[in-house]
């Protein structure tokens, strides 16, 4: 797999798509809508540098992400506001299926820790930074 060199906007929502794409294949999911739930993941042993500060302490704030739901569009702005910088990994599962099926809910566990396209992890996927669990 190649490495990333490049990371934007559009380029971020295509990966995140992707990798819901196969929550949706793996568990055979119908929906129609989605939602999104954003959870910071604590990395006590890890240096932040500035921006990474600003991303644990403002961005990823509880009172900015705790039980909010997001669209797919919202988590893409959240996420992607230091673009080409954006999170050294995130982790997607499935939260769970809402409204008889209609809406699946994600959960997006993510480091506070912003990188550089060539430096995110789980390039393997095909979609970096994201990993399905």
């Amino acid at each position: 797999m190649e490495r990333i060199t490049r990371m934007d906007k559009g380029i971020f929502r295509t990966n995140l798509l992707q990798a819901l794409d196969e929550i949706r294949t793996r568990d055979q999911l119908l929906y129609e809508d989605i939602q999104l739930l954003i959870e910071p993941a604590p990395e006590p042993d890890k240096s932040l540098n500035g921006a990474d500060e600003l991303m644990r302490l403002v961005v990823l704030a509880p009172e900015n992400v705790a039980d909010r739901h997001f669209t797919l569009e919202e988590a893409v702005e959240l996420l992607c506001w230091h673009v080409p910088l954006v999170p050294l990994w995130i982790d997607v599962s499935l939260s769970g299926v809402e409204q008889e099926g209609k809406r699946a809910v994600f959960k997006l566990m993510c480091s506070p820790r912003l990188r550089k396209p060539t430096q995110l992890l789980h390039a393997e996927t095909g979609y970096a930074p994201f990993r399905v669990t």
